[in-house]
């Protein structure tokens, strides 16, 4: 999706790592009627790799 190289290191679990990690966003749509703009991963990505391009300190500029 970016064209770059992510460095990582598969390791062992941390003590306090949970065992799964699950995301989805049922329950906010359902309580706050809230809806996602994007819902596909390559386009959560690719949204995501956009911002960070145009703002490489964050929020701070």
């Amino acid at each position: 999706m970016t064209g770059q190289k992510v460095p990582y290191r598969v390791g062992p679990r941390r003590p306090g790592d949970p065992a799964v990690l699950v995301a989805s966003a049922e329950k906010a749509m359902a309580e706050l009627g809230w809806r996602p703009r994007y819902t596909e991963l390559e386009d959560i990505i690719a949204t995501a790799w956009q911002w960070h391009r145009r703002r490489p300190r964050g929020f701070k500029g």
